[in-house]
């Protein structure tokens, strides 16, 4: 009866970290550029069962010890793309990537709300630089408007100053949001200026599987205490004996 008690226990503390990964895509619903994670559970201690007979024995299937939540993945599904009418705003149709440079190194993004700030700089609104082709942060004169065309080419007064970086390749999320790794450069971007991609997060979706993560774990829950029931009398009738 105690190894029940540790599959029930296991199950649900896959859930409770399984309904923490759904709750942080609930929280960027509205959040430009988002990507939702997906949990990703996982069978332990998976062991073969034999049924013997006579002197020989067939295999009849396996027994694990409960499921962990293993890793999540995240959905590089596109979301749907919202005009703005700012010029600023850009967002990418089909594959690719922002470049941008943070404090912890060059980050990718899906989110394409830009601004000037007071250098004439290209930058995210937490004020990162964005980075053109080079690798280098993009500026522009003072007092000027840039326009940003379908293929990335920001202009000044309709002459090209510099190219978006526009990347693509094997990226993972980081802890802060954005995505790191060792992408490639999109040949042919294709860019919408004055409008953003919104978050692929699908709230019904979010909501079942919170549901179904629910009532999962209520169900290793009566089992925990079913188990506690049991040993319980078990004890207590043993001492009467």
């Amino acid at each position: 009866m105690i190894r029940g008690l540790y599959v029930a226990g296991e199950g649900m503390s896959a859930r409770q970290k399984a309904q923490e990964v759904l709750a942080n895509n609930l929280a960027n619903l509205n959040t430009s550029g988002f990507k939702a994670d997906r949990p990703v559970f996982q069978a332990v201690y998976e062991r073969q069962i034999y049924r013997w007979e006579g002197i020989g024995s067939t295999p009849i299937g396996t027994l694990s010890a409960g499921a962990i939540l293993s890793t999540t993945f995240t959905d590089f599904q596109a979301g749907a793309l919202q005009t703005t009418g700012n010029p600023l705003d850009v967002a990418i149709e089909g594959q690719g990537f922002f470049a941008i440079q943070t404090p912890q190194g060059v980050r990718y993004t899906r989110q394409g709300a830009f601004q000037l700030n007071a250098e004439g700089t290209l930058t995210t609104r937490e004020g990162y630089p964005l980075l053109n082709a080079q690798g280098q942060p993009i500026r522009v004169p003072r007092g000027t408007t840039p326009q940003i065309g379908e293929d990335g080419t920001v202009q000044v007064n309709g002459a090209p100053i510099a190219r978006l970086q526009i990347v693509q390749g094997e990226l993972v999320k980081s802890p802060d949001g954005y995505f790191v790794g060792n992408p490639a450069p999109v040949a042919n971007p294709r860019l919408v200026a004055g409008a953003l991609e919104m978050s692929n997060v699908n709230m019904v979706r979010e909501m079942v599987n919170m549901i179904e993560l629910i009532r999962a774990y209520e169900s290793h829950q009566r089992v925990v205490q079913t188990h506690d029931e049991t040993l319980g009398r078990a004890i207590n009738d043993l001492a009467r004996i």
